[in-house]
């Protein structure tokens, strides 16, 4: 049957595909849009799974939030042209719009999440919708919640290098203190300090439950490096030893030199905030998001 152009034209409108593709779609429905529609869509699914397999690294890790919660997510693509391209960010900051309001638990619950920004799709569909129309793969990757639970804490964010790493800080403080100026500094700082030296714990206690195996196997290797060293084999703990106190400062935040000052560590410059402050001040968590990295 014949296509008019004036459905070719609201067919674009509505997908945001070429003229031809759409065209086509409504010469296979016998021009019935919603069937058209589907088509795209399932052409959009086979190309999502065409371009599954190429590196989607690029793209943008953002922060959104109002008084009790920060979200933390990272929408990736192939290319850096991509990662610009107006649909692309549209598809970010309407998608912050809809984490903020419904504030999902997890990445699962936020990708079956549905918009009226996206005609009523899913957030899994309408990614599968933009790989259709860009040609990339693109992946809605990772998703964070911190949610602020008592009068006492408060969270910090930091976004570094137009969405290259994001991070959530969050303090616990006395309530009285929650708005003194060094309280609102040494969040600030610690945000950056976490973007810049990417700590794996908070502090030693935290870095063992974490990630045992993980020390586990730095000792193994620090005591054949030992053995390797030519050194007496009474001083192989002292050596293992060394080698594990240097790798807890490099890992853990409180054992971190502190960016600004080297001399001093993390742990001593927030001793210095929470004298200004007259205010005990604890890091209770953070988060760090760095685009492309594994989780």
């Amino acid at each position: 049957m014949e296509i008019s152009a004036s459905v070719v034209k609201e067919l674009r409108e509505k997908t945001g595909l070429g003229m031809m593709l759409c065209k086509k779609a409504l010469s296979d429905a016998n021009g019935n849009m919603e069937l058209a529609i589907e088509t795209l869509r399932k052409q959009g699914q086979a190309t999502a799974a065409k371009r599954a397999g190429k590196a989607a690294k690029q793209g943008k890790v953002t922060i959104v939030s109002d008084a009790s919660c920060c979200i933390l997510y990272e929408v990736n693509s192939e290319t850096d042209f991509v990662a610009k391209n107006d649909d692309f960010m549209g598809f970010i900051a309407a998608l912050g719009t809809l984490l903020l309001e419904k504030k999902p638990t997890d990445l699962q619950a936020a990708k079956a999440l549905t918009s009226p920004a996206f005609n009523g799709l899913t957030v899994e569909a309408k990614v599968l919708e933009l790989v259709a129309k860009i040609g990339e793969n693109i992946s809605f990757r990772r998703y964070c919640k911190e949610t602020v639970s008592s009068a006492n804490e408060k969270l910090f964010t930091y976004n570094h290098g137009d969405g290259r790493i994001g991070i959530l800080v969050k303090l616990a403080v006395d309530s009285a203190a929650l708005g003194n100026q060094a309280v609102l500094d040494i969040g600030k700082d610690l945000a950056m300090q976490v973007a810049a030296s990417n700590p794996l714990a908070i502090d030693r206690a935290a870095m063992d439950k974490a990630f045992g195996p993980l020390i586990e196997k730095e000792k193994e290797i620090y005591f054949t490096q030992a053995q390797t060293s030519g050194k007496p084999e009474q001083v192989w703990p002292k050596i293992v030893d060394g080698k594990l106190d240097k790798f807890y400062k490099e890992s853990t935040l409180l054992d971190q030199p502190f960016i600004r000052e080297p001399e001093k560590t993390v742990a001593a410059r927030i001793a210095v905030a929470e004298k200004a402050a007259s205010a005990k001040i604890t890091v209770a968590s953070f988060v760090r998001f760095e685009l492309g990295a594994e989780a």
